[in-house]
């Protein structure tokens, strides 16, 4: 199975984010929120747009009609919508809809945050991973994050905005080099955040493995296993979702991967890759309008 390259993640103009952006500045977030609505209702009505998220709404909605898809296609932007927004707002104002994390989240965080071989966040494209990315400020360490560079991306990081401490950017179009340059980080002690739901193009074609995801089977990267293995760095598995205008953390794990493992043969991280897809379904069946994979990921 090989997944196709997806597209940009989010619709809209510069010119429209930029509508966005005085609204925040001027603190008008009731309306920003609500001419958000209208937003998304205008591109849910769009054929090609309603197309993006249709194999997903298939699978988690199956009984869905006609209207009963067009309305969890429109929830399901409105909520990416909001997850962007309070991005944004966020590094505007340096209001951060952080819930506090509970005792034995922060205990994980900071046995983590102490192991001089570094620490791997692995989390995924689901939930209010945009803002929870900003939660990673509470290490005493440099922060990496593992990204493609996409220049169609008009949405910009927090710290884009003037508030927050930047992170450092690896960028993922060359698989090869962006992992050799997160392995330095954790060699240094520091922190590397990536994504681990989903492969670019066809170059990392031979660095994914197969795992059972809603109904289904997906291909994801084993790149966080294999640098565990690796550097011997601490592997959490981080997602946070959004609940009545509040990031919060839903589920923090270790996942324990050993050190030394074969690396020519990808398929000894599929067990690690199969936990992370389990923890990602939970996740979807409990906050279905927070999954924010726009294309086909089941596709042959």
């Amino acid at each position: 199975m090989q997944n196709k390259r997806p597209v940009a993640n989010t619709l809209g103009s510069r010119l429209q984010y930029g509508i966005f952006e005085v609204l925040v500045r001027c603190r008008l977030l009731f309306v920003a929120r609500m001419v958000l609505a209208f937003v998304v209702l205008y591109y849910a009505m769009l054929p090609h747009v309603r197309q993006r998220c249709a194999a997903y709404i298939e699978r988690r909605f199956p009984r869905a009609g006609g209207w009963g898809r067009f309305v969890h296609i429109y929830r399901l932007y409105l909520n990416f919508g909001q997850v962007l927004l309070d991005r944004m707002i966020a590094g505007v104002t340096g209001r951060f809809p952080l819930c506090e994390t509970d005792k034995q989240v922060r205990q994980l965080f900071d046995e983590a945050g102490a192991n001089a071989h570094g620490c791997i966040v692995l989390t995924a494209h689901v939930g209010a991973w945009q803002v929870g990315i900003a939660g990673l400020d509470q290490f005493d360490r440099p922060v990496n994050v593992v990204q493609l560079h996409n220049p169609a991306e008009q949405g910009k990081h927090y710290f884009e905005h003037g508030r927050g401490r930047p992170f450092k950017i690896i960028d993922s179009a060359d698989p090869v080099g962006s992992m050799v340059e997160a392995a330095a980080a954790l060699r240094r002690g520091e922190v590397v955040c990536l994504m681990g739901d989903r492969l670019h193009g066809t170059r990392q074609s031979g660095q994914g493995v197969d795992v059972a995801f809603l109904g289904g089977k997906i291909r994801i990267p084993v790149s966080a296993y294999a640098l565990a293995s690796i550097t011997g760095a601490t592997l959490l598995m981080l997602f946070t979702v959004r609940e009545r205008g509040v990031t919060k953390v839903y589920k923090v794990e270790q996942l324990s991967v050993p050190v030394g493992l074969p690396r020519r043969d990808v398929s000894v991280f599929q067990p690690y890759a199969q936990q992370f897809a389990a923890a990602m379904e939970t996740v979807v069946e409990r906050h279905p309008y927070q999954f924010f994979n726009f294309y086909d990921m089941w596709s042959q």
